[in-house]
């Protein structure tokens, strides 16, 4: 989402420069209203400077692993009758993350001056998982501040659990693409220039189709590698450019969402993610249309995220979840029809963690079966490549040692 420096005036009359994540300006306006802040200017970050610092390796992040063992610590703390500010003072010394530190000696420095522990969190911009606030405002409410970091802590896990099984499941098709790949180009900029060097130096003549065609491809190669390079990186950052705007985004979740095999799989992590979410928030006492709006950005997926915020509306002007999201065409008749069922029966948190359950082990069998469709044809396909290629190299002297019309 797009980020804003801006200058707001508190109550108090204190005036404080923030960077503040929000879809537009009439969304972050209505925010700062919410939280009685006056807003005296607001100025969109460069969208190059953003694209450049999302590229580098030295921006500001905090890995979902360092996050989940801080809040481990902070609940079993907190549940030891340790004070907030004495906790995130003791968790302070041990943080090695520079941006973590400061992070949160800022928001130490908060809630010292009367500001809520999860405002506080909120108050860092995209640092943080926004569900992670809403989850401890909620507990800041009912005073089970403890109950929630637990709660938050199993979604989590359950969410880096399920990540872990798609990485893995994928890791090898990857790796026999990426060599494969690596094999071709050395065959192309190496070998094949060096065999036409040889073809040439023998006065090789009536070179096979194959051979020539190759042999063209290899020579243009390694003669305009360079240019080549250029026009790569070049793509490669015009891609990278247009997949953080929003018809880029759009677009691409869209086709993930369309791609054989796998688009299956996507639709069901989207909707896996959703439902384990809004069990995490409904939980904790958020209102149902509140959960929802906060939901929409936890699907990780552009296309569910604007079909969720339809659904929010929806529900806020009286129409059940689960007609809403049946309406949507992007949920399964299973889920729904839990949803459904949840709805009806008071039982809605348990029945989306079911459907989130099931989901996740649905996901765990399609890769299981789609790694071993996939293994075999990724073989096949790169020894048919690649022999292809060697067969084309050695046919000249094939033909020559078979007396064929090629001669040296």
């Amino acid at each position: 989402m797009p980020e804003f420096a801006c200058r707001l005036g508190t109550p108090g009359g204190d005036i404080l420069e923030e960077i503040v994540v929000a879809d537009d300006e009439h969304s972050l306006r209505r925010e700062c209203e919410r939280k009685d802040l006056f807003v005296i200017s607001v100025r969109r970050k460069s969208g190059v400077g953003r694209f450049l610092l999302n590229l580098s390796p030295f921006r500001p992040r905090i890995s979902t692993k360092e996050f989940l063992l801080f809040n481990q610590e902070l609940s079993a703390l907190i549940r030891a009758g340790l004070p907030i500010i004495a906790s995130l003072d003791l968790l302070l010394e041990r943080r090695k993350n520079a941006v973590f530190r400061v992070a949160l000696e800022d928001i130490r420095n908060r809630i010292k001056s009367g500001e809520s522990l999860s405002e506080s969190f909120a108050a860092q911009g995209g640092l943080f998982p926004k569900i992670y606030s809403s989850t401890l405002a909620s507990g800041e409410r009912s005073g089970e501040i403890v109950t929630v970091l637990r709660r938050y802590i199993a979604y989590v896990k359950t969410m880096l659990g399920l990540q872990r099984k798609v990485v893995s499941a994928l890791i090898y098709p990857l790796v026999l693409m990426s060599l494969s790949a690596c094999l071709i180009a050395i065959l192309v900029y190496f070998v094949i220039p060096n065999f036409a060097k040889f073809y040439k130096d023998f006065g090789a003549k009536d070179l096979p189709l194959p051979t020539q065609i190759l042999v063209t491809v290899a020579t243009t190669v390694r003669g305009n590698i360079v240019l080549i390079l250029v026009a790569i990186v070049g793509t490669a950052l015009a891609f990278a450019f247009w997949r953080q705007t929003t018809p880029g985004r759009y677009a691409l979740d869209m086709l993930k969402l369309r791609v054989p095999l796998l688009g299956s799989v996507w639709s069901s992590w989207s909707v896996s993610r959703f439902s384990r979410t809004l069990a995490t928030l409904v939980s904790g006492g958020i209102p149902l249309v509140t959960s929802l709006e906060m939901t929409a950005g936890a699907a990780g997926n552009v296309v569910f995220t604007r079909a969720i915020e339809g659904v929010a509306r929806k529900v806020k002007e009286g129409e059940s979840l689960w007609e809403s999201l049946e309406k949507t065409g992007l949920f399964s008749s299973m889920s729904v029809e839990m949803i459904k069922v949840g709805e009806s029966t008071g039982a809605l948190e348990e029945m989306l963690t079911s459907v989130s359950d099931f989901l996740d082990e649905e996901i765990d069998a399609r890769l299981t079966n789609i790694v071993s469709i996939i293994e075999p044809l990724v073989l096949i396909f790169m020894a048919v490549l690649v022999g292809g290629i060697l067969l084309s190299i050695y046919m000249p002297l094939l033909n020559a040692y078979g007396g064929k019309s090629f001669s040296f």
